[in-house]
């Protein structure tokens, strides 16, 4: 059930300087991550760059990027708490020039549509004045496995013309779960996410319930 309560304001010390005067011949646009990011990896990052760079080439210009955790109340399995998940994208996206973590999503009473997420976000931007409404993008990015359920009859909106798909050149099969799954054995995840991720789930002992022990994660 969407159940909407808690005020967050929306970060914004990584939108463009010239968030007023918006560039590119087709607009601005503002990429939108959701997804459980337990924990994030390059791979989430990667998105950010890979679509980045495409939406410049066709003429866009990208103002800046929110990854946004899911609620708790998804109950995946093995879904740490948001406060821990939050603290993760934090960690990860502190080099990104222009990602940022929006944790309104996480931090609501219960789970929340992906597009209560963008259209939030939109609102947010157009009613500080921040964001021309008319010409202002927010766009989903999301990797290949939640494209294909855009086909399932019922499931998505049927405009599917506003789908833009990026390749990789260099392919990336980093996967949260896979990198779980290495913590448990008891393997290392040197270079499958950010040292400062890594830190943090030695430190608070994250993922390694099932072993007991304390996990060579570096």
């Amino acid at each position: 059930m969407e159940e909407v309560g808690v005020e967050v304001p929306l970060p914004r010390d990584k939108l463009s300087i010239e968030l007023r005067r918006v560039g590119g011949t087709r607009g601005g646009v503002v990429l939108v991550s959701t997804g459980s990011f337990n924990p994030p990896t390059y791979m989430h990052l990667r998105m950010f760059e890979l679509a980045k760079d495409e939406l410049q080439q066709r003429g866009y210009y990208v103002l800046g990027g929110y990854m946004s955790p899911v609620n708790d109340a998804y109950k995946k399995k093995d879904l740490l708490p948001a406060a821990h998940r939050i603290r993760f994208c934090e960690l990860a996206c502190k080099s990104s020039s222009f990602v940022m973590v929006d944790p309104w999503e996480a931090m609501q009473k219960g789970y929340q549509r992906t597009l209560t997420v963008l259209s939030r976000i939109r609102n947010s931007l157009c009613r500080d004045g921040l964001a021309d409404q008319g010409s202002l993008k927010v766009m989903l990015l999301c990797g290949s496995d939640l494209l294909e359920s855009f086909s399932t009859p019922g499931v998505w909106i049927p405009d599917q013309d506003n789908i833009i798909s990026v390749d990789e050149i260099v392919p990336n099969q980093i996967s949260s779960s896979r990198v779980r799954d290495c913590i448990k054995r008891c393997l290392s995840i040197k270079y499958l996410t950010c040292d400062e991720v890594i830190e943090y789930i030695t430190e608070h002992k994250l993922f390694t319930e099932a072993k007991g022990g304390d996990t060579p994660l570096r």
